[in-house]
């Protein structure tokens, strides 16, 4: 129910920011993204104060970063948020690619995304994700008065994204240890940060092609385990 809630919220607050949007003037739509912009780099460096060994997550970020460039995650969102764009926007000048990356990123990689959908899945705790769906909601009112519609289509990414880690803790308790979630969400503050960084400077840093790494604290624990029944560590 956290998971769906978190839905139905990005695309409440998307809609009433698509239809109110044009009401806001240039001038406020770039205070309020500075705003927005600002606020995320602090969530980003909140994130990753005290998270633990820096070392293996860096190591962790530059290893998920290459995968992420070999698939080239970027790219391939691009092409598909084009795809979307072509079926469901008439304006070819929109920004609805920009929106659905940006708030698909935003949205998804997050202490409360990963914790949140973990508690739900461990003990059916969803608390943790009805305060993300508020958040979610109303920072989906300031992205799509901005970006327009595509910011609405990231509520489905986020749908299946927290509904995987649901999947993982309800089945797989023993393998997301609290190391694990301490570098996810290290890693995630990271990628917050670089989203704050693209929108308050106006920069293109490729955070999705990143997105490898959070996956990674997770199979760590299963690699080095392995390695210790084969060569007996």
């Amino acid at each position: 129910m956290g998971v769906i809630v978190n839905l139905l919220a990005i695309v409440a607050g998307s809609l009433v920011g698509t239809f109110i949007g044009h009401k806001f003037k240039k001038d406020l739509n770039e205070l309020i993204m500075n705003c927005v912009g600002l606020f995320i780099i602090i969530l980003g460096i909140k994130s990753t104060i005290g998270a633990g060994n820096d070392i293996r997550v860096l190591v962790f970020l530059i290893i998920g970063s290459i995968i992420g460039n070999i698939i080239n995650i970027d790219k391939n969102i691009t092409k598909f948020s084009k795809y979307l764009e072509r079926k469901f926007v008439k304006d070819r000048e929109s920004t609805f690619g920009k929106g659905l990356v940006i708030s698909t990123i935003l949205y998804c990689v997050g202490a409360m995304a990963i914790i949140g959908s973990i508690k739900s899945g461990l003990s059916k705790d969803n608390n943790i994700l009805y305060i993300k769906s508020i958040l979610d909601g109303v920072s989906a009112i300031i992205f799509s008065s901005i970006y327009g519609i595509g910011v609405m289509f990231s509520a489905f990414a986020v749908f299946i994204y927290q509904g995987i880690f649901y999947i993982f803790a309800s089945e797989l308790k023993g393998i997301l240890t609290e190391t694990a979630v301490k570098e996810i969400d290290y890693l995630g503050g990271i990628m917050i940060l670089g989203i704050g960084v693209n929108i308050l400077f106006k920069k293109e840093i490729k955070i999705a092609n990143m997105l490898p790494a959070i996956f990674i604290p997770m199979i760590f624990p299963l690699i080095c385990s392995l390695f210790s029944k084969i060569f007996n560590f």
